[in-house]
């Protein structure tokens, strides 16, 4: 085990308390009977509008979230991991901490750099004793860096580390915002009216649909009878799957948040790893 870089490795550790902190709050407003799906008939356009309800205690839960400084909290976190690798990384080079009036001090941060003017030259640790081999590495790494090939330990990491950056920037700007929680997965049937011969029709979910910001509206469908004449009063047989989103998260392959995040930490741990071979 590496005596150097424990600073970056005690951020990581706190990343991922945050992560499972953000993961444990949202699971609680899933247990049974969070939510109840309620459908009702909709005159002005001749579709049934089915909600989703949150419980009381799931309503108090959505009202005093933290959800927001959980992630944000994270994403801190896992940036100040990564600058503190370059910070020591120069301290044990040079056998000192930079000193405080240093040219380039304070722009000495672990660089990812992406637009048309990133320019990795640039990087303020360029200034500073760094170890040649790392700084070909980083290099390698960058946001605007080729793709790299099936196989490659470092095949994502570019992407992942960009998606780091922009996600602490943007709770830096206090511009983080859990913006969505709606169901991604539905399945349904008309389990009852007063006519029995109605079943659904045509169907589409609202996507305008957020649970956490009190709008619940999730779904709308069509309902066919023989009769031609709409029950006001229906039951529903629901099975749902609700997933939560982030602005500035984007989610690959399908996804869920929970593995994005996890996968966060798992690029900053692979970081760290490299940086404690370099300089075992």
């Amino acid at each position: 085990m590496s005596l150097h870089f424990k600073n970056s490795r005690s951020r990581l550790d706190r990343a991922e308390y945050h992560a499972k902190a953000f993961h444990s709050q949202w699971q609680s407003m899933l247990v049974d009977e969070s939510f109840s799906p309620v459908g009702r008939y909709d005159k002005s356009s001749g579709w049934y509008i089915v909600s989703a309800f949150p419980s009381d205690s799931t309503l108090e839960k959505i009202k005093t979230n933290t959800l927001a400084l959980e992630l944000g909290e994270m994403a801190y976190q896992l940036r100040s991991a990564l600058d503190g690798l370059i910070w020591e990384a120069v301290t044990l080079s040079q056998g000192t901490e930079p000193a405080p009036d240093s040219d380039g001090v304070n722009r000495l941060e672990f660089p990812i750099l992406s637009g048309k003017n990133a320019d990795f030259n640039k990087c303020a640790l360029h200034k500073f004793p760094f170890p040649d081999q790392l700084k070909t590495w980083l290099s390698s790494i960058q946001p605007y860096s080729p793709v790299k090939p099936v196989g490659d330990s470092d095949r994502g990491l570019n992407t992942t580390l960009e998606d780091i950056h922009d996600l602490a920037r943007h709770d830096r700007h206090r511009r983080l915002r859990v913006v969505a929680a709606f169901p991604s997965e539905i399945s349904f049937m008309v389990e009852a009216t007063s006519d029995p011969t109605s079943r659904h029709g045509s169907y589409e979910a609202i996507d305008t649909c957020d649970f956490l910001s009190g709008r619940y509206e999730f779904l709308r469908f069509q309902l066919l009878t023989d009769s031609g004449i709409f029950p006001d009063k229906i039951r529903l047989n629901m099975n749902v799957k609700i997933e939560i989103f982030v602005e500035h998260i984007e989610l690959y392959g399908g996804e869920n948040l929970g593995v994005q995040l996890q996968r966060f930490i798992q690029a900053v741990d692979l970081v760290i790893s490299r940086f404690e071979q370099a300089l075992a």
